[in-house]
């Protein structure tokens, strides 16, 4: 395992120029719990490769990944814990599973490295603010278990970041052109990357904070994480003998950034019934133990309700379940309580105003069919 690790590194250096900070943090005689901020989707191979010197750490993946070819194999190797996707149909009891298992691996005495975030960055800084796992694990973990916080930088604008297309390159694409650019490049002459990860001792601080609030704590992991300055944009050429990013620009919106999740849908509310209104806001006022005073029509489920992907899957459950007319929109589309409101009403489209009911026309449309028909100009509907 040591050799093969150790050929991951070479590999690797290829490209990254690698640089740890404070690797004494990690020495430990009890179980260790890695929180890194996840900047781009080649991180964990990183965090590994370089930290297996001195840490034996199982990743905590999503099946998604670790069910893919080659992957898979290299997932095995270093004893990575597997999650599945959690659906819109997720229950609370689903979810607690999935953490309870962790939680287990700890208690076992093994290490285990997990993200926050639970998923890439989606602007140059790290945003936890709808998720659980985190608070979970730091509530129910072992007494003795050491916290390791990890900061990554300098790899936001890499091809297996947000920032190089919005996530359009997917994992196999970013592997191959990783492998073309490596022999483009005569395989030394590759040009550098440098990524620095700094490595944090927070026990105390974790322990301190996971009596607060879900929200309260997920807002201490983002200041660690978001110290200024706030991570670089980075195009580095892909080559040594041509500047292949030079004219190269950010997303102006990346999906699932915040920047993103302020972009609102505007909607004339006037045709809503009122008592839509109010039993949407009672279920979400018990979901999020809020009073319904702090809920308003424009208020962001994510960003000011702090709707996590179990939320946001049971309030659309319910819309669908107590709502006959509701729409079915997929749950990025659910911004604010309002996207609620016309999701009952089946109106969850883009647009500036409700339109009225338009049978009437459709009616007299096939009036005039069944007329014609009577009047024998035409045989069947189908001649018309």
């Amino acid at each position: 395992m040591k050799l093969i690790l150790f050929i991951v590194r070479l590999i690797l250096s290829i490209r990254y120029k690698v640089t740890l900070k404070w690797v004494e943090n990690l020495k430990h005689n009890w179980p260790i719990l890695v929180l890194p901020n996840h900047v781009a989707l080649v991180d964990p191979r990183i965090l590994i490769a370089f930290l297996w010197k001195y840490i034996i750490a199982s990743p905590v993946a999503s099946e998604k990944y670790y069910k893919l070819p080659v992957l898979k194999q290299a997932m095995n190797l270093v004893w990575a814990v597997p999650i599945w996707e959690m659906t819109a149909w997720a229950s609370a009891e689903d979810v607690k599973k999935v953490f309870t298992s962790i939680v287990e691996w700890l208690k076992e005495w093994k290490n285990i490295l997990i993200y926050p975030s639970g998923q890439i960055y989606r602007q140059n800084f790290e945003s936890i603010k709808w998720k659980q796992s985190a608070y979970f694990i730091a509530n129910n973990m072992p007494e003795n278990t050491k916290v390791i916080w990890l900061r990554q930088r300098w790899l936001w604008g890499s091809i297996w970041s947000k920032a190089w297309d919005n996530g359009e390159t997917t994992f196999i694409k970013a592997y191959i052109q990783s492998i073309k650019f490596t022999f483009a490049n005569l395989l030394f002459f590759v040009p550098k990357r440098d990524v620095n990860i700094e490595i944090f001792d927070i026990t105390k601080e974790i322990n301190e904070n996971k009596t607060k609030s879900l929200n309260e704590f997920n807002k201490f992991l983002e200041d660690f994480y978001n110290v200024e300055p706030l991570e670089e944009l980075r195009y580095i050429p892909h080559y040594f003998f041509y500047n292949d990013v030079k004219d190269k620009k950010e997303p102006s919106i990346i999906t699932g950034s915040e920047k993103e999740l302020n972009i609102t849908n505007n909607y004339d509310l006037s045709q809503i019934p009122e008592d839509v209104k109010v039993k949407i806001n009672e279920k979400i006022s018990i979901i999020k133990w809020i009073d319904k005073t702090k809920i308003d029509d424009n208020s962001k489920l994510i960003l000011d309700l702090f709707f996590d992907s179990l939320d946001a899957a049971e309030i659309k459950s319910f819309v669908q379940a107590n709502f006959p007319w509701a729409s079915n929109p997929p749950i990025t589309d659910l911004k604010t309580v309002w996207d609620l409101y016309v999701m009952a009403v089946w109106k969850s489209k883009s647009y500036e105003k409700l339109k009225e009911c338009e049978w009437g026309k459709q009616n007299a449309i096939v009036t005039n069919l069944f007329e014609k028909i009577n009047n024998r100009k035409y045989k069947t509907i189908l001649d018309l």
